[in-house]
């Protein structure tokens, strides 16, 4: 498996994460919206991974985690990439700090120039030409992870390597979701945090290298400003498939929708299986808390065809209670994503219940979302062996 290595940039970039491209005030961190669910940290990796695992192309899946320095995406994409190899995906982990340009471009603007850091930090022509776009649609998977030594601050090229046609590229870094990358992801991850706390995180970080007052200095004269400047004109959040507020790096919040005013652009597959993902997660978790961030206050949830729906979310909430044996019960399911069109989606569900199964179900799942990403209808076509619409119990 390819890794690509981070090693250390001499000043005046810090000495262990840039932090270069990102920044931005605390009033423009990206808002938390309706749909929305806290998760412990593991669980919320594995939904992640549960989410990478959704994609079906033909090609590696490109995954960008995008988001302010010291937020937590480095740490957050290592976690997530460590997942897949478990699960035996083939994982090429790459940062866009190994694609910078030499020194002395990134600093003509000035060293706490914003501006510069927006524009002249990062080479997205050698991304793109040696790593997204051979791991894209018509590529030939032979890629470079990397097109910069830190320690000579000089080009590199690496002999390529060449991916299998399943792999994953994790990606994370800053202004990954700007005009000239946006397109290029398969899943576009936004790890958000008060700006507050990552001026903190990073004196914290930084501190054998670097003094309290420079590492303030770097963050509010250049970083910060290039993230509003970043916002201001890219405004990734609109284009995030998962944005993961990471404020309680043990409990973050995971919110299923893309815009900034908390409407939902338009539904995709990522985002639907994002959606499921938390049903299971809901399913297997004690309380029915969770389903406030799933279901709108008037959802309908019609458990057959012929059955009467069940309607607004306080019945959903005792008719989930009654239907389940608790957050203990045994049992395995699997997901796709059969189609997408506008605000409603069709999946192919099946569960298996008990250890050994002593109960099968197959579903055919036809939900309608409402622009903040909560579900808005619920209609399931459940079939069991040997038998026809009976609905799950």
């Amino acid at each position: 498996m390819t890794s690509a290595i981070r090693e250390v940039p001499e000043r005046p970039v810090p000495a262990t994460k840039t932090g270069e491209g990102d920044g931005m005030g605390g009033s423009e961190t990206p808002g938390r919206a309706q749909g929305q669910s806290i998760y412990p940290r593991r669980e919320l990796i594995g939904l992640l991974a549960d989410a990478v695992g959704s994609v079906t192309v033909p090609h590696p899946t490109r995954v960008a985690v995008d988001g302010p320095p010291a937020a937590g995406k480095t740490t957050l994409a290592d976690e997530l990439a460590a997942v897949l190899r478990a699960r035996g995906r083939y994982v090429i982990r790459a940062t866009v700090d190994d694609f910078l340009f030499p020194r002395a471009r990134r600093y003509r603007r000035g060293e706490f120039s914003a501006e510069g850091c927006y524009i002249d930090t990062h080479d997205h022509g050698s991304l793109n030409r040696v790593l997204l776009d051979p791991l894209g649609p018509g590529g030939d998977r032979r890629f470079r992870p990397t097109v910069y030594d830190h320690a000579t601050d000089a080009v590199l090229s690496p002999p390529p390597t060449t991916a299998p046609a399943d792999a994953v590229l994790v990606f994370d870094g800053v202004f990954l979701l700007r005009p000239e990358l946006v397109d290029r992801w398969e899943l576009r991850v936004f790890v958000s945090t008060a700006l507050d706390k990552t001026v903190d995180r990073a004196v914290i970080r930084e501190s054998r290298v670097s003094t309290r007052a420079d590492v303030e200095r770097r963050w509010h004269e250049r970083y910060l400003p290039a993230q509003r400047l970043y916002f201001a004109t890219a405004r990734p959040a609109e284009h995030a498939d998962v944005v993961v507020h990471n404020d309680d790096p043990g409990r973050p919040m995971w919110a299923i929708r893309a815009a900034l005013d908390g409407r939902l652009a338009a539904m995709d597959r990522n985002r639907v299986a994002a959606w499921i993902a938390a049903y299971e997660q809901a399913w297997r978790t004690p309380g029915t808390a969770a389903l406030g961030t799933m279901f709108t206050p008037d959802a309908t949830y019609q458990q057959g065809p012929y059955r009467d729906p069940v309607v607004g979310l306080p019945a959903i909430v005792r008719m989930w209670d009654s239907e389940r044996d608790g957050p203990d019960e045994v049992f395995q399911m699997t997901s796709e994503v059969v189609a997408v069109d506008g605000d409603t989606a069709v999946a192919r569900v099946q569960v298996r219940y008990g250890d050994p199964v002593h109960q099968e179900w197959r579903d055919l799942w036809i939900m309608r979302f409402a622009e903040d990403g909560r579900c808005q209808s619920f209609e399931e076509w459940p079939f069991a062996p040997e038998r026809r619409t009976t609905a799950a119990g």
